[in-house]
């Protein structure tokens, strides 16, 4: 029987991706480093969009601009100046705006334009056309935009974006914004305060700030300047006070829904177990049997035992459906004790059929658990008295869903149903845990090669993975059977390979005892 190594379950992964979300939650509740981690994250984040806005503003403004600059006369007069200060009035994107006439004219919508800045004027370059400049005592940093037209150059001072959200509601001196470039700082913010908050003293613009306190952003801004933003740690404290409610019902959500599962999968786990008991109790899990044919002499020396699960509408359930779950809660070891004895009441209803001892044996698949399980040796020893049928026709194939746990007592079961004249067999060998080691400790008489190698039997990998299986065969002087067997050409070849013993479709499909005991190829 093949049954595929369960691969991580999608249940496994959202239980995991949940728990770490969990962690990461808790970890910014409890933690003054993550909290502060995930401040600079929002306020970089912020500060990212407020840079996009800026942007899109002087697009706006550019456009707007290039209509402007047919509009004006260049002479400065009333209506070059009215035009100005329609469009500052009209647009939101425009802060102030002023016209320098090639002739060297300068109007605008400020009477007075010397007093928006400073002396010197403090500006940082970011192109051509656009740079940062400080106001008149050097707290605010301005975008300025200029602009070559036909009559001159217009400046316009982009309109202030709003303060970053994280800072909005903190104290004027918890914070400070300055902008470095071109070896001059910019500053936003309370200055005077905010330096006596922050560094503790007042600070001149040569101080090195980074040597004073390390601020908790740094960005670079258009790759001509850096963006840096100092706090007190009381606006990170209020910050994670802020999120707190939010983190918390986050956490209750992960909580809540990891709880839904786990209920939902014991809950699942307690149906299905209970299903299963209820179907060994009244015999709707029986054995159909499917032959290993010898194609050397085209007669069956023996047959697979594969377990199915009928219900009482008649629906014939695979094992691949439920047997991994069996395997989970611990139902297969009752189902393969009833199944033991269930083969073993067959076999002696075929021998009263045909008058004689069979000569085939009867392979019954048993997992890693079960093979472990010291009672296995009673119920099969049981069995064999109570049926008196000849321990040849019963054979173990261990399956290699998974792994041997116990090894030593594995070995010690094998080696009491080898003394008994039971022969154990090595399922899907070279894709699963049934391993050479297994091989050795376990005594095994057969191994059986998985059907994916035969299914791909004419590929050089696959038949070289064939025939390296056949080569450690012959020395470990075991025998081989290739399960999965569905074509002439797949018989042939593995014919040729050496590979006597076959099973698979080609020659029959599994079949129920009734179709067993009619069937005409059943001979002895």
């Amino acid at each position: 029987m093949t049954i595929r190594r369960p691969s991580i379950s999608l249940y496994s992964i959202a239980l995991v991706i949940l728990l770490i979300a969990i962690g990461l939650v808790t970890l910014a509740l409890t933690s003054q480093t993550v909290g502060r981690q995930l401040f600079k994250y929002n306020l970089e984040s912020f500060e990212h969009q407020r840079s996009e806005n800026y942007l899109q503003s002087i697009q706006s403004t550019s456009i707007l601009l290039d209509n402007l600059q047919y509009h004006l006369s260049y002479t400065c007069d009333k209506e070059d100046i009215s035009e100005l200060e329609r469009v500052s009035y009209y647009s939101s994107h425009i802060r102030s705006i002023s016209l320098e006439t090639n002739s060297g004219k300068v109007c605008g919508d400020h009477t007075n334009l010397s007093q928006l800045y400073g002396s010197p004027t403090n500006k940082i370059p970011l192109n051509s056309e656009v740079v940062v400049v400080a106001n008149t005592d050097n707290s605010e940093s301005i975008i300025q935009y200029r602009k070559k037209v036909v009559g001159g150059t217009i400046t316009v001072d982009i309109a202030k974006q709003p303060t970053n959200a994280l800072l909005a509601e903190a104290c004027d001196e918890c914070w400070l914004q300055v902008i470095e470039g071109n070896g001059v700082s910019l500053y936003t913010g309370n200055t005077e305060n905010a330096s006596k908050t922050i560094f503790s003293r007042p600070f001149t613009q040569n101080h090195a700030l980074n040597n004073m306190v390390k601020p908790i952003l740094s960005m670079p801004f258009h790759n001509k300047a850096w963006i840096k933003y100092y706090v007190t740690p009381s606006v990170v404290a209020d910050y994670r006070a802020h999120i707190k409610p939010f983190l918390l019902l986050i956490l209750s959500g992960l909580v809540f829904v990891i709880l839904v599962m786990l209920y939902r999968r014991y809950h699942s786990t307690s149906i299905i177990k209970f299903l299963m008991l209820n179907a060994i109790k009244q015999n709707h899990l029986v054995p159909y049997y499917q032959p290993i044919i010898d194609a050397e002499k085209n007669i069956t020396c023996g047959y697979e035992v594969l377990i199915r699960w009928e219900t009482k509408k008649g629906k014939v359930i695979l094992p691949d459906e439920f047997i991994p779950q069996c395997e989970a809660n611990g139902v297969i070891t009752p189902l393969t004790f009833q199944l033991i004895n269930t083969v073993a009441r067959d076999i002696r209803k075929l021998e009263m059929q045909h008058g004689k001892v069979l000569p085939y044996y009867f392979s019954i698949n048993i997992s890693a658990s079960v093979l472990q399980d010291p009672e296995l040796i009673d119920i099969t020893r049981s069995a064999l008295a109570h049926y008196h049928i000849a321990p040849h026709n019963i054979a173990f194939e261990l399956t290699e869903r998974s792994p041997i746990d116990n090894i030593e007592q594995a070995e010690h079961n094998c080696a009491k149903l080898n003394a008994m004249g039971i022969q154990i067999k090595l399922d899907d060998v070279g894709n699963g845990y049934c391993d050479f080691l297994a091989l050795q400790k376990l005594q095994a008489t057969t191994i059986k090669i998985d059907k994916i190698f035969i299914d791909d039997i004419n590929s050089l990998a696959a038949n070289t993975i064939v025939k390296s299986l056949i080569a450690f065969a012959e020395k470990a002087e075991v025998e081989v059977i290739a399960e999965g067997v569905e074509t002439e050409q797949q018989a042939k070849i593995l014919t040729d390979l050496g590979i006597r013993y076959h099973q698979g479709f080609l020659y029959s499909k599994p079949m129920p005892f009734d179709s067993l005991s009619n069937d005409k190829n059943f001979n002895v």
